[in-house]
């Protein structure tokens, strides 16, 4: 059975469970919630997707069948770096950003993991669209066992097959976003997954972006280039907190501190709740 997802009726036939002391399996992914045990088996799904992002995804896999997934470590990958010094906030008026088109779509284009055509289609969907299509390689599951009691008694995550695919683009983008931040010193304020963000310094600040955006032109990767005004960066307790103006409208990224503790805490939160 299969229902929209509705966090009430979730939490209803969890509750349910409980009160008629019936184990159950929780199985939390991307885009659905499931519910399985003797008494039913439900899967809640969630619906802000379009029919395009899953078209892409099906494109990318079938492209990619059949080849062998790259091996990645988590120390391979990188999603950010900054140059903000400890608890200290910072404003200035004006900063420059280069970002990469199609980032991740372009890594499986030029490593020849997909074809042109399957390009083509991801380049016609919006960013975050391309972004969803690409990221459901990584996709994954967390399953919880449920006792009687209500209690947790195991659990475990079951990454796809294909995740590979999707950490490759990771830490080919990271490794790009690297090596653009070490041309421009100083002016470096933080990379954040396919876009750089500097200081304006003038003529030099200028001819650094000509200088990264001429060597992201030579290893195949096109790029947009954006004036953002009034940046402040604040140092809250898990993150750093972003904010700009861009095309008028004020912007915010988080950029998590290295010691972030948030994975760990919703874990802690989650065996509490017992689901």
């Amino acid at each position: 059975m299969k229902a929209i997802l509705d966090q009430q009726a979730v939490n209803a036939y969890i509750d349910l469970h409980k009160k008629i002391k019936m184990p159950f399996t929780f199985i939390i992914s991307t885009y659905t919630s499931r519910i399985k045990s003797d008494y039913c088996d439900i899967t809640f799904m969630k619906t802000e997707q379009s029919k395009k992002v899953f078209a892409a995804y099906a494109k990318i896999k079938s492209d990619i069948k059949g080849k062998p997934a790259p091996r990645i470590t988590n120390d391979d990958v990188i999603y950010y770096s900054t140059a903000f010094r400890d608890n200290e906030n910072f404003y200035a008026d004006i900063i420059h950003n280069i970002d990469l088109k199609s980032a991740y779509a372009t890594v499986l284009l030029n490593d020849g993991f997909i074809s042109k055509e399957t390009f083509k289609y991801l380049s016609t969907l919006k960013k975050q669209e391309r972004l969803a299509a690409v990221g459901m390689l990584a996709g994954k599951k967390n399953i919880y066992e449920i006792n009687a009691d209500g209690e947790p008694e195991n659990q475990k995550e079951v990454i796809a097959e294909t995740a590979g695919f999707f950490f490759h683009c990771v830490k080919k983008i990271g490794a790009i976003m690297k090596e653009s931040s070490l041309v421009l010193g100083d002016a470096f304020i933080f990379t954040w997954v396919d876009g750089i963000y500097f200081l304006q310094e003038e003529q030099a600040s200028r001819s650094a972006a000509k200088i990264i955006q001429a060597y992201l032109k030579e290893i195949g990767y096109k790029t947009t280039f954006e004036v953002l005004t009034e940046f402040q960066v604040d140092a809250e307790k898990e993150y750093y907190k972003c904010s700009y103006i861009k095309e008028g409208k004020k912007k915010i990224i988080n950029v998590p501190r290295p010691d972030n503790k948030i994975v760990k805490i919703l874990t802690e939160h989650l065996l509490t709740k017992k689901y």
